[in-house]
């Protein structure tokens, strides 16, 4: 019998790897090969004030990787990387052009007191399909996030991030719903002892 260490059934209990992995989906993950780049990996998190739980993401960095995120595009070694990946973002329409989207309502929000503009997290390839009036809302340059300084000391924000390099024994996640997780923006490189496994079935 396998070693159950090896192999584990998890749940999603977030939306931060959208649309790769769906809130309250199962999902199998393994031990028994040594993860890659892009690959999703759960591993072992702190977060207060919940303490340890189990998060889900893209490997997106390994030791001796250097990465940066400019005007919400990822760039690993200096390449952009966002172009292979199936992503959500965030995109602003006006309020009165929303009626025949298809949304989660909890990923949509508006910033009072203008109600007339609606931002919601949706997945580029749907959003282009649309052909719709909107556009990605990407945070400026040089506006600071308190959780991003709070871990880095750096005027960073979820769209313009580093450049960090990966030392030996850490990986660098990002979950693919870029502007909907707390990742290793927010929470720090990832000590490679807590890895749990790399999925293999969703």
């Amino acid at each position: 019998m396998r070693d159950p260490q090896y192999v584990k059934l998890l749940r999603v209990n977030n939306f931060s790897s959208e649309p790769s992995l769906k809130q309250g989906k199962l999902f199998l993950t393994t031990r028994i090969r040594k993860p890659r780049r892009f690959d999703l990996i759960s591993y072992r998190a702190i977060i207060p004030p919940k303490g340890i739980t189990i998060l889900t993401h893209r490997l997106c960095g390994v030791p001796g990787d250097t990465l940066e995120i400019k005007a919400g595009v990822l760039y690993v070694n200096g390449q952009d990387v966002d172009v292979e990946l199936r992503l959500k973002h965030i995109f602003k329409f006006a309020a009165q052009d929303c009626s025949d989207l298809v949304y989660d309502r909890r990923q949509a929000y508006t910033i009072p007191p203008y109600t007339n503009t609606l931002y919601i997290s949706l997945e580029e390839t749907y959003v282009r399909k649309l052909n719709a009036a909107c556009e990605r809302y990407v945070l400026p340059a040089g506006l600071r996030d308190e959780e991003i300084f709070l871990m880095f000391k750096k005027n960073w924000n979820r769209d313009n991030f580093g450049p960090v390099r990966v030392p030996e024994g850490r990986w660098f996640v990002l979950g693919d719903n870029r502007g909907n997780s707390k990742d290793s923006r927010y929470l720090g490189l990832i000590e490679q002892s807590r890895y749990i496994g790399t999925v293999i079935w969703k």
